[in-house]
């Protein structure tokens, strides 16, 4: 039997990030993480000043620097934002994941190839069993505590009969970019066919289309990295996947999904579920649940891995301080406000085509694209910002 401080299940970015600031600390930390080589359909993106505030060295995790983004509404009206104070770095998941577990290991924490099987008993200790991946030994790892950071499938949330949360499903595939780029029309017609090349690599913006027509509660995307792009789509339904991302394809490059020769770039398309955030899982016990088994992603954005490190950073501050409880007293002093306020807009954004064109042109006005910037970018913890952002919305759009 093995024994530690604490053990972390899952070795993506929430439980990379409790394991390194727990090892950090001097506290005997062993992260388990059933595939090494895995790599988590994602588009990468990390806002710079994430990276900085968590201690990434930005130079080693980036692929690409994106300076802009543009917006499309369902009835082709474009906006481009410049990113000020920061950017957008693009990163390639499994280096970035790697990187996080190596950054824990050098800390101190040990990193063990293995699947969590089950808890055999969850008391003053908690008695776990997970399994080696190379040789099929099973394990007991005897822990005062338990970082469950096994996603949105979590084994350990089923553990101890924690329903998993609601989720929302996209679909996406890596494109390989053409040379000449091209941003979209200022105006186009009713769910138009768009004709146009695919970005190059001299252009760095992201794109974020709305319409229901390839996108349900959910925006298409194309996110430029180094030689190649992400695309996808999302839905709340997963049989419209497939229909969405071709209806995305043909009206942002004008050909269908069959006829779309980029895509041949990717073996195929990923398909994979993004939690809904509902704010009711921090720790049963001695056990603390990180990332997207909590579902710590942000409405709207569906922004995971900047709020996944950082709850496995309280977490891991919370066991450093023997208090496991503090844990969602750190989280809602720091998010709370925040997830509510972009919950409202979601529900209000995602009611039909005509708030998504308000929306969007909402933030054509220069002072909302810099308070925009200020919350998404720079993560500014204060409640000035989001104060201002909802009273921009309470006018313009009177919700």
């Amino acid at each position: 039997m093995l024994r530690t401080k604490a053990l972390i299940i899952g070795g993506g970015p929430a439980g990379a990030t409790a394991a390194r600031f727990l090892a950090g600390s001097g506290a005997e930390a062993i992260l388990v993480e059933r595939d090494l080589s895995y790599v988590k359909p994602c588009g990468g993106g990390i806002p710079s000043t994430a990276l900085e505030e968590l201690g990434i060295p930005e130079e080693k995790v980036t692929k690409r620097k994106i300076t802009k983004m543009r917006i499309v509404s369902p009835k082709g009206e474009s906006v481009e934002v410049v990113m000020k104070g920061g950017h957008l770095c693009i990163t390639e998941r499994g280096e970035f994941d790697s990187h996080l577990r190596e950054a824990a290991k050098d800390k101190g924490a040990s990193i063990l190839e293995a699947e969590f099987i089950r808890f055999n008993d969850i008391g003053k200790n908690i008695i776990s069993t997970v399994r080696k991946k190379s040789t099929g030994e099973e394990i007991t790892i005897k822990s005062d505590y338990v970082v469950a950071a096994d996603g949105i499938t979590s084994r350990t949330a089923s553990g101890v009969k924690s329903p998993n949360c609601g989720s929302l499903y996209t679909i996406s595939a890596y494109i390989k970019p053409t040379p000449s780029p091209s941003s979209p029309p200022t105006r186009g017609g009713e769910i138009a066919l768009v004709p146009s090349p695919l970005m190059g690599e001299g252009d760095d913006a992201c794109e974020f289309w709305f319409g229901s027509n390839h996108a349900s509660n959910f925006y298409s995307w194309i996110f430029p990295s180094q030689g190649y792009s992400s695309i996808g789509t999302g839905s709340k339904d997963a049989k419209e996947l497939s229909t969405f991302l071709d209806r995305f394809i043909k009206r942002r490059f004008g050909v269908p999904l069959k006829d779309f020769a980029p895509l041949n770039f990717s073996k195929k398309t990923r398909a994979f579920r993004i939690p809904l955030w509902e704010g009711n899982l921090f720790n049963i016990k001695n056990i603390l649940f990180a990332g997207d088994v909590a579902g710590m992603v942000m409405p709207i954005t569906y922004e995971g891995i900047y709020y996944a490190m950082k709850s496995g950073e309280f977490a891991a501050r919370s066991i450093i301080e023997g208090k496991p409880d503090i844990y969602k007293k750190l989280w809602k002093s720091r998010f709370k406000t925040r997830f509510l306020l972009m919950s409202k807009i979601r529900n209000y954004l995602f009611k039909d085509d005509e708030n998504i064109e308000k929306f969007v042109a909402l933030h054509k006005r220069p002072e909302v694209q810099e308070i925009a910037m200020r919350l998404w970018l720079k993560k500014e913890a204060g409640s000035g910002s989001l104060i201002s952002y909802l009273n921009f919305f309470r006018h313009f759009l009177k919700i």
